[in-house]
């Protein structure tokens, strides 16, 4: 389960998103030098999930910054609209569009040299 999901941090303003990465880089530092000392992470999930947020927090930073939005949807479209359906074909249309079969070659054996067995 994440931490913070991708709607929430979309929320959050430039400056709360540089407090949660700071903060989660602080709580993942204590976490690895935990693991290194030689003793048991509490949770071991955990440290996945922290890089994992931290990621998505880079990311929607830059697509702010870059001014790139969550859906890309092009213009006259919404994002939710089902895409249109084509008509299936039936299998006699397929038939008739396929083209003829080329007639298949026949392999032939090489000619056997003298004193070779099978």
């Amino acid at each position: 389960m994440a931490l913070l999901k991708s709607k929430e941090i979309r929320e959050l303003s430039p400056h709360q998103i540089d407090e949660k990465l700071s903060d989660l880089g602080i709580d993942l530092a204590k976490m690895k030098s935990q693991k290194r000392s030689g003793g048991a992470p509490e949770n071991t999930g955990k440290m996945r999930e922290i890089k994992r947020t931290i990621a998505r927090l880079l990311t929607i930073k830059t697509e702010k910054e870059k001014g790139i939005g969550a859906k890309l949807v092009k213009p006259g479209k919404s994002a939710n609209e089902p895409k249109a359906e084509k008509p299936k074909e039936k299998k006699a249309e397929k038939a008739e569009k396929k083209p003829e079969a080329k007639p298949v070659k026949k392999a032939v054996a090489a000619p056997k040299k003298p004193g070779q067995k099978k």
